[in-house]
């Protein structure tokens, strides 16, 4: 199937053409998930498969497979840093964040699938090596930002709580201390920080927790930031965590009501003040 079939498809609002089935362009679909295209990966596989599970065009079965499919894609390639394969497993999870976005707004996925969704999530959020946004030539990868999609969604299902909550939190701030190999330039930051915003939505963690949380970022594990601007390595990471707890201020204070906004507003100022590289 070349672009324009595509391209109709789409501009018929994603009416399914006659002798074919929603099923059977999805396998067409799924096979652009890794192409080095950037308008047959995004612009036609991903937003071909949002318009068709908005349209309900899947039975619950067969969106069970495509998650046991993606999730299996996260492991190709797993550990390189600049190769192709990341595109698979980028928007392997992107389409994984589709479905739990989709669920969230038509309950049908059980509470077994979620926490295996989230389980690779977590898993391939400190996995992932390849940390490039936008590849010249062959358009986004986008690993770390479409991970934050993921996990946005995640806290918002229903099917989570408190323990999901925490898990997800203290696997963000593990993998921004952790940064060293990569200054996030391409929007990460706001991504992370718009997937902590909706747990804090959610109301299920205690202010105490949250301080705690946000006290990990001031003590990158058991050493401090002092001298990070004379170090390259920790120079990127303490980067990467400061934009995120600016950004993650940004985005409380700017909130029309949140749980405890007060309390994380003053908690939240007063660790980006207390971030200092000496």
């Amino acid at each position: 199937m070349d672009k324009l079939f595509w391209n109709i498809i789409q501009e018929n609002g994603y009416a399914i053409p006659a002798d074919h089935t929603p099923t059977s362009l999805t396998v067409e679909l799924f096979a652009y998930l890794g192409s080095t295209d950037a308008e047959l990966r995004d612009q036609i596989a991903y937003e071909t498969f949002a318009n068709f599970l908005d349209r309900d065009y899947y039975s619950l079965e067969e969106i069970e497979i495509y998650i046991a499919n993606l999730l299996a894609n996260l492991e190709i390639g797993i550990g390189e840093s600049e190769s192709d394969s990341v595109f698979l497993r980028a928007f392997s999870v992107l389409f994984l964040a589709e479905i739990v976005y989709h669920d969230n707004k038509v309950p049908r996925l059980k509470k077994p699938i979620i926490k295996t969704i989230l389980e690779k999530g977590l898993w391939y959020l400190e996995a992932e090596r390849d940390a490039r946004g936008y590849v010249n030539g062959k358009g986004w990868a986008h690993a770390l930002a479409h991970t934050a999609d993921l996990l946005l969604v995640l806290g918002k299902n229903l099917n989570t709580g408190s323990r999901e909550h925490r898990r997800i939190l203290n696997a963000i701030s593990k993998k921004l201390i952790q940064s060293t190999n990569w200054v996030y330039l391409h929007g990460e930051d706001d991504r992370l920080s718009r997937a902590v915003l909706e747990i804090f939505r959610r109301g299920a963690l205690s202010a105490s927790i949250l301080k705690k949380w946000l006290n990990t970022f001031l003590n990158p594990g058991d050493a401090s930031w002092k001298g990070a601007w004379t170090k390259e390595d920790s120079a990127r990471a303490f980067f990467n965590v400061r934009n995120f707890m600016r950004s993650l201020y940004l985005q409380v204070v700017t909130e029309d009501e949140l749980p405890l906004q007060e309390e994380l507003r003053e908690m939240i100022l007063e660790s980006v003040q207390k971030l200092r590289p000496y």
